[in-house]
């Protein structure tokens, strides 16, 4: 990545790494699976027989994939018959994303109510970003949606290394007293955009991914990823207006966001995605 992110350096990025413990790795087997979908000559067959070895996460990419937000008329059994349906592009945001839940569900406890709020917002984000990306005719949509879906790892990274600081965090913003930047500059000193960055890294994401993570609260910041960065920043606004989530503002004006600004939305433009937006939330998976 590039030497700065959120006009931090890398050295203060190694502090945020020090404090935070032990990053989540990627679990082998998704990795494996995550490699061959980047491979051209790769087949449904072999993408299948790597996932098969691990059956929770074979187990939760087709609960994803049959899932009303994908409104496939039949069920999926396979992953091989998922490729072929969705593609090998769709199917790696959903391994992603499933992946994802394994590594901070791994206790077999199920979510409390701060992880379910933060996955349904992280979900939605996820939605609204990738019918941002097509209205602002980003060419690759898929990447946008993963964006959107892992642009707030960070908070369940701190959340599970500081679960008594950062429920008092929750809890500020819930009330509306504060941002979740402002709590946790207070608490610990540097921001979740800037942990999810760092697991940016460690997962081995691609740049553009790592800067619209890290970035998501100052767009402008990513460089010549400035817009999927503003796709993923006002995908989050979209869910705070929403009041998908822990954070809620209904009087947040959209069209004023600079990530807005920088994709040349107008107010009619912005209403038109919001609607669709709204109506695509009632597909999300559980």
């Amino acid at each position: 990545m590039a030497t700065t992110i959120n006009g931090q350096s890398l050295l203060n990025m190694k502090a945020v790494s020090a404090r935070t413990g032990d990053l989540p790795p990627i679990p082998a087997i998704a990795l494996q699976a995550l490699q061959l979908t980047k491979e051209p000559n790769a087949s449904a067959r072999q993408l299948e027989s790597i996932i098969a070895r691990d059956q929770a996460l074979s187990a939760r990419i087709l609960r994803i994939v049959n899932s009303a937000m994908y409104g496939l008329r039949r069920e999926v059994s396979t992953i091989a018959h998922a490729v072929a349906v969705l593609g090998m592009e769709t199917l790696r945001s959903i391994l992603m994303a499933a992946s994802v839940q394994q590594v901070f569900q791994s206790g077999g406890r199920g979510q409390d109510l701060t992880s379910k709020l933060i996955s349904d917002h992280s979900w939605g984000a996820a939605i609204a970003a990738r019918i941002i990306a097509r209205r602002t005719r980003y060419e690759a949509p898929e990447e946008a949606f993963l964006a959107g879906l892992m642009h707030d790892i960070g908070k369940l990274v701190l959340k599970k290394n500081f679960a008594d600081q950062y429920l008092n965090i929750v809890s500020e913003v819930y009330r509306g007293d504060t941002s979740f930047d402002d709590a946790e500059m207070v608490f610990f000193g540097f921001t979740h955009a800037q942990v999810g960055a760092l697991v940016s890294e460690k997962w081995n994401f691609p740049p553009q991914l790592a800067f619209a993570i890290g970035c998501h609260h100052n767009p402008e910041a990513a460089g010549k990823y400035t817009k999927l960065a503003s796709i993923v920043s006002l995908s989050d606004a979209f869910m705070i207006f929403l009041e998908v989530g822990i954070r809620k503002n209904k009087q947040l004006h959209l069209e004023k966001e600079r990530a807005t600004e920088f994709l040349r939305l107008d107010p009619v433009a912005v209403s038109a995605i919001l609607d669709e937006v709204r109506a695509s939330l009632t597909r999300m998976p559980e």
